[in-house]
């Protein structure tokens, strides 16, 4: 659902006399036909135009527009990237053969380069050189200024840096760069190839000759061009000035007109002046932006992900309005190709065109290699620093996403059908190994035995020595998922491995890996560059009335509803990025493209988009949205609402905003009320809303409750009900399990573990022999702490793979001795602490208290529990001792408050839901236990191993014998209020309002917290 927060901006007025708004194309073909058709001149013609997309659009328009019966040569038609390569003569080279050539002509001036230092820049480099060329820069002057702006910093230097150092080599690299130029230049002109930038000052190179020796070249006609670099401006110019060109740009009054601040008629306005251009071959300019009317809506969405799915909405809304418009879907984010082809609508929009292409890095495929590499890329290296290779230690969480990832579940899928019963559920049972034994870092050999040494196993873990290693690792990856993918139904993860073949291939055959020491990084950099500009095409009808594209694809073209998504700052324009290793001074002197020039282009291809165009569609996210670049809304935007619509009287504005998942795209969003207000919307959601997890409790949950009241209430349980019945319940009666996780290191029930068995080995001889430990005895047992922590701590990691000496253990083992040790010492400074008589450690008590019900019947309620230590003091009485690893104060014990009575308390007792009150409530419990079994204590009390100088704190219970009751009989009573609250089927379970108690639950994804 889509509402408007506001009435309409503007309401829709009709203009007193409409410009023409015929497509661009088409007005340009029927020109073309019109003046070359009847001197057959017109299959002598070259016509450029931006796109490829726009060649295979004017070929349609030309054909369209030849008379009907007459047959017309068509001219040749070109996008201007490929013409300039067909002047020059020559093939670009690839990314990587030209970035290797470089390295080589680098290393013999620079025998010490690092090649992994050089991938780092090389990329940027060479971008560089081909903007150099691209815009005929002068390369001695530009070369000659960087090494003079290198040697003012240089000269500020106090000294001279060494010869050999880094700074030193710094400088050298600034002063030799139009030697590699120069080399890199002469040495690609040689074979015929070229890098694009080249290929373009080549091609001028050659046209100027050619004028210059008087040859006759073909008419050529430039259309629908936007931004130009220097070599194109200087081939339109030499055409122009030997009457061998025309050059036609679209553009509208709104952005040409003098003084106009909007940068979409920066480039065409010095154009016009540069090649000398009447206002017609401008378009007019008409003034189709101010003059058409037109309906322009903001959608807002809360997420990226969501776009695709209102763009499939308006979409589908479009089809039933108008079936025969021209509909563009276009996205300035590629990212979001996907999406918006799962939120196209089959039934509304059974056929459209995609011309973008899904890049390779959008497949779960690169997903599935780049988890690959993760896994070799962290953990502990134990192999060469410098190159990174030898990691025979892989961390258990890369491992674990990697077997867990769609690709290889569906080969897991495929090996569960063969006959060899040996692998099946073969990547569940190494996953359930790593989780049994808490494996943090696991050796190839590892996991390769827990694989059963199977072919996936060990292309996945074996270690990579050097780059032959991944490409054999990839190769067989490769030859073992495809054996899953052989169905009809899995035609594009076939396609997404034969790309992902392509490329490995490519690189096998580029790379010798015994001569370039290149690491895992390296590697990976060089292989992602290659996935980056790969891309699965679509097929498809090339000139279909809905088109799916980026904004780069729709130079040239017009259509009668435009969707455009992503129209955020930050990503419509791009960002502000300095991608070059000239600064930024040096572009702008030597007039090199920046980031300025790329915003403008940007502005005039958005601008010239919206001008033909009857609806438009623009899409945003919303401030605030998870994973977003920016929320604030692109510059467009505001320029649309603040610029043109004072000045366009056939303008309608609205600006929407998605306020619920759009699940099926049923109702037009124009049959929504324009007044209808947020405030009403927010509370019809909250009506509509799924409520609070609530459970009632009907007879079989009754039936549960009492099951576990029977069988054991631990003081753990019966807090945990009455802190959060929800999480009781999930726990004690549904029983959900939690899942089993890694631990990388003891975690904090661990750690108590460890210290309450080292009390209880230290302690254990003196309970055992009915001795008290005195004075005397403390040195003994402090000399024995370390040995008593370190047997706990094997203990507690038996089965496990780490080792207790090993990592956080290690540490944690330090933090247990010193605790232990501390609350040994500490019972020398405390009065009345020694001799200690220890009754029993590790108690297992037990009480039935006999409930009654409002029924009349009698429950028997177990209760259950270990007491850590139960001790006789001097005057033969006990006292129940709880050790606490946490930090507890004396002031947590006390339930009886300033000002409160006894009522008070007992209220506190049996139904807060707070720290204080949960310890209190444990050592009431094991008191109760104590007596029922003939031993009543006298104190309970807590050891807080945190707060060792405040020694045994007591938990003050008089006000359970306040008036003189019986401490037995009243508990009994407060239990049984307790046990009937909890079978109470008017007091639902429910979750705890409380957020805090949330943050380390087991359950919280349940209840969506």
């Amino acid at each position: 659902m889509i509402f408007s927060p506001n009435a309409p901006l503007t309401t829709p007025t009709t203009a007193p006399s409409l410009p023409a708004a015929t497509p661009f194309l088409t007005r340009m073909a029927r020109e073309l036909v019109e003046k070359y058709g009847p001197s057959d001149e017109l299959s002598d013609l070259v016509v450029v135009v931006p796109t490829r997309r726009a060649v295979v659009y004017l070929q349609n328009e030309l054909s369209l527009a030849a008379e009907a019966g007459r047959a017309v040569w068509s001219p040749r038609i070109a996008a201007m990237e490929d013409y300039m390569v067909e002047l020059a003569g020559v093939q670009v080279e690839e990314p990587i053969a030209l970035q290797l050539l470089l390295f080589e002509i680098l290393r013999d001036i620079d025998p010490k380069l690092d090649f992994d230092q050089f991938v780092g820049w090389s990329g940027l480099l060479l971008q560089d050189f081909s903007s150099l060329d691209q815009n005929l820069a002068s390369p001695k002057k530009i070369f000659e200024y960087l090494s003079q702006a290198k040697a003012l910093e240089r000269w500020e230097l106090s000294n001279e840096p060494a010869p050999q150092s880094t700074t030193a080599a710094y400088f050298r690299f600034w002063d030799d760069l139009e030697k590699v130029y120069r080399r890199l230049r002469r040495q690609m002109e040689r074979t015929h190839l070229a890098y694009p930038g080249l290929a373009y000052r080549l091609a001028v190179n050659k046209i100027q000759t050619r004028l210059e020796a008087d040859e006759t070249l073909p008419q050529h006609v430039f259309i629908g061009l936007g931004s130009l670099s220097k070599a194109e401006e200087k081939l339109i110019r030499l055409l122009r000035k030997a009457r061998r060109a025309e050059v036609h740009f679209d553009g509208d009054t709104f952005y040409l007109e003098p003084g106009s601040p909007n940068r979409a008629g920066q480039h065409i306005r010095r154009y016009q002046d540069i090649f000398e251009l009447p206002n017609e071959n401008l378009g007019g300019p008409a003034d189709l932006l101010r003059g058409l009317p037109r309906d322009i809506r903001f959608v807002g969405v809360a997420n990226a992900s969501m776009q695709g799915k209102v763009a499939g909405q308006l979409l589908a809304e479009s089809r039933r309005e108008n079936p025969s418009a021209k509909v563009a879907v276009v996205l300035p984010d590629e990212t979001l190709l996907l999406p918006v082809l799962h939120g196209l609508p089959l039934d509304a929009v059974p056929e459209y065109n995609v011309t973008m292409g899904l890049s390779f890095q959008s497949t779960p495929l690169f997903n599935l290699v780049d988890l690959l590499f993760e896994v070799h890329l962290t953990g502990v290296r134990e192999g060469s620093a410098e190159t990174g290779y030898g990691v025979p230690r892989y961390h258990h969480l890369a491992v674990s996403k990697l077997l867990q990832h769609p690709f290889l579940r569906r080969y897991q899928q495929w090996l569960d059908k063969q006959p060899e019963e040996n692998y099946h559920g073969l990547l569940d049972k190494v996953c359930r190994t790593i989780v049994k034994r808490h494996a943090v870092l696991l050796t190839a050999e590892e996991l390769q035995a827990w694989g059963q040494h199977h072919p996936l196993i060990q292309a996945l873990f074996t270690t990579w020595n050097n780059c032959d290693d991944i490409i054999a690792a990839c190769y067989t990856l490769i030859d073992l998922l495809k054996k899953a993918y052989q169905d009809q139904h899995s035609a594009i993860e076939a396609e997404y491995l034969y790309l992902f073949f392509t490329l490995v291939k490519r690189l096998d055959s580029v790379f010798d890996c015994r001569e370039q020491r290149l690491s895992v990084r390296s590697f990976r950099r060089f292989l992602y560059e290659q996935m980056k500009n790969t891309r699965l095409p679509f097929s498809g009808e090339p000139i279909a009335d809905v088109q799916v594209m980026g904004l780069l694809e729709t130079r040239a073209l017009d259509f009668d509803h435009i969707i455009i998504l992503s129209c955020n700052e930050n990503v419509l324009p791009a960002p502000k990025r300095h991608s070059s290793l000239f600064p930024y001074d040096v572009l702008t002197t030597f007039q090199l493209p920046t980031y300025a020039d790329h915003e403008a282009a940007t502005a005039h291809q958005f601008w010239r988009l919206l001008q033909r165009a009857r609806q438009v569609d623009l899409l945003h996210i919303l401030p605030g949205a998870e994973g977003t670049r920016t929320g604030e809304r692109s510059r467009f935007l505001l320029q649309i609402e603040n610029d043109l619509l004072p000045q366009s009287p056939g303008l309608r504005l609205q600006d929407l905003t998605v306020t619920s998942p759009v699940e099926e795209p049923t109702t037009p969003l124009s049959s929504l009320p324009p007044t209808t207000s947020p405030e009403e919307l927010l509370a019809e959601r909250e009506k509509e809303a799924p409520g609070d997890i609530v459970l009632e409790k009907d007879a079989g949950m009754l039936l549960a409750l009492r099951e576990v009241l029977t069988k054991g209430l631990s003081p753990t349980a019966l807090n945990q009900y009455l802190n959060c019945s929800l999480q009781f319940y999930f726990q004690r009666v549904a029983r959900f399990r939690e899942n089993d996780e890694v631990e990388e290191a003891l975690g904090p029930d661990g750690f108590g573990t460890v210290v309450h068995e080292a009390l209880e080995e230290l302690m254990q001889p003196f309970q055992q022999r009915q001795q008290p430990i005195t004075a005397t005895d403390i040195p003994g047992l402090v000399k024995l702490a370390p040995i008593m922590v370190a047997k706990a701590l094997r203990k507690e990691e038996e089965g496990r793979h780490a080792r207790a000496d090993e990592g956080l253990n290690h540490v944690l083992g330090q933090v247990a001795s010193q605790l232990v040790r501390r609350y040994l010492e500490g019972l020398l400074e405390q009065p009345g602490a020694l001799p200690l008589q220890v009754q029993s450690l590790e108690e297992a008590l037990q009480a039935t208290v006999y409930v009654p019900l409002p029924s009349g019947e009698k429950l028997p309620v177990s209760l259950v529990g270990f007491a850590d230590r139960v001790d006789q003091l001097a005057d033969g009485r006990l006292r129940v001792i709880d050790y606490k690893t946490g930090l507890v104060q004396a002031y947590d014990l006390r339930l009886l408050k300033r000002g409160e009575g006894p009522t008070d308390a007992v209220e506190h007792l049996v139904s807060d839901a707070t720290p204080s009150a949960d310890k209190v409530r444990q050592l009431w419990l094991y008191r109760l236990m104590l007596a029922h079994g003939g031993r009543p204590a006298a104190d309970a009390a807590i050891i807080s191993l945190r707060n060792l100088s405040a020694g045994p704190m007591t938990a003050d219970m008089s006000f359970l014998t306040e008036g003189g009751q019986d401490f037995v009989q009243h508990s009994e009573q407060l239990l049984g209020r307790i046990v009937n609250r909890m079978l109470d089927p008017q007091e639902p379970i429910r979750k705890t309002d409380d957020l805090d108690k949330c943050q380390y639950c087991s359950y919280r994804g349940i209840c969506a917290r």
